[in-house]
Formats: structure tokens, C-alpha cells, sequence
């Protein structure tokens, strides 16, 4: 399994397994912060979010270029500037190191060739129906809410998913295209 085999931690939700660039001079916003990952009918219905999520960028959400110069945000379907995977959680779990909080850096993966898994991706869509089944090979985009989705919102493909997530694995591999 994917998760035995790479030293993937179940609560860690991103492991770099190839990675061509790693950006660390970006800065976070407040709202990088505190955004609300439990808020619309798309992040209530998504099985890999819970009440335990913590507010802030997640690991594994894509970010994009901030309207502030040297920050990053949260990425959104529409957005055109996206720059690649947040490596960390922004504000951290109880009981770990809050880099985010304390460096105000938000580092994240870039450069088309990257390789990671992550356990962070949409299962529902906008309105709340559940997603079909992710395949590889399949195209992935980003949702409106920042994460991996097989849904062509805006038709930029942010990567391909080179190995499906499944009940035994819940984690997706997947190459960059940003």
C-alpha cells in the first residue's frame, strides 16, 4: 500500500514522493489563516473534511498568487495565477509545531514533474452530490474551494492522478502540471 510503503502518516495529509521545486518565500494572509474549510454545501458533504479540520490553507490545497505582493492564498476554480500544493497545514494540528502561525511562510510544491500524495481532494460536487469515482490517468483540477477535483470548472488542469485513491487507501498520487 501506498501508505506503508512511503511513510505516509494518515493525519499528515500531503507526502512529497518527487519533488522538482519547493517554494519557501511566500507569505500567508489572515486569511490563510482562518479561512473556514467546513462552510459551504461542497466542504459539509466532503468525506475527507470533517469537523476536525482545522481552519487555515491545508496541506494538499492548491495556492495561487495573493493580491498582496509576496503572499499566496487559497486557490479557486477560477483562478488563473495558481503556483502549486501547500506542503503544510497553515495553522497546524494540537500538539505539533505551528510553523505557518509562527514563520507567516506558506511553503508549497511547484514545477510540473512533481509528485505527491495526499488525502485531501473533493469527493462532493458544488451543490453536494457526490463525486464518480477518481481513475488514473484522469485529469485534475482545482474546485472552488482549492482542492484536487475531477470537475472542469475553469478547465485548467492542475495535474494527473497517476494512482486512484480507493476504501482501503484513501490517498490519490498525483504529477503536477503547475
Amino acid at each position: 500500500m501506498i501508505g506503508e510503503a512511503s511513510g505516509i502518516a494518515p493525519d499528515r495529509g500531503l507526502n512529497i514522493l518527487y519533488r522538482v521545486t519547493m517554494n519557501t518565500l511566500m507569505n500567508l494572509t489572515e486569511a490563510g489563516l482562518t479561512q473556514d474549510n467546513r462552510s459551504s454545501a461542497q466542504q459539509l458533504a466532503n468525506t475527507r473534511l470533517s469537523a476536525d479540520t482545522p481552519k487555515g490553507i491545508l496541506a494538499g490545497s492548491i495556492v495561487a498568487v495573493g493580491a498582496t505582493s509576496g503572499t499566496v492564498v487559497a486557490a479557486a476554480a477560477t483562478n488563473t495565477d495558481m503556483v502549486g500544493i501547500a506542503i503544510n497545514n497553515a495553522v497546524g494540528y494540537p500538539f505539533e509545531s505551528s510553523s505557518g502561525v509562527a514563520s507567516g511562510k506558506c511553503p508549497y510544491l511547484c514545477g510540473s514533474g512533481t509528485v505527491f500524495a495526499t488525502d485531501l481532494y473533493e469527493t462532493a460536487a458544488v451543490g453536494g452530490a457526490a463525486l464518480a469515482a477518481y481513475t488514473a490517468g484522469m485529469p485534475l483540477y482545482c474546485s472552488p474551494n482549492g482542492l484536487l477535483t475531477s470537475v472542469v470548472d475553469a478547465g485548467f488542469v492542475v495535474g494527473i492522478l497517476l494512482i486512484a485513491p480507493s476504501a482501503s487507501d484513501p490517498f490519490m498520487v498525483v504529477q503536477l502540471r503547475i
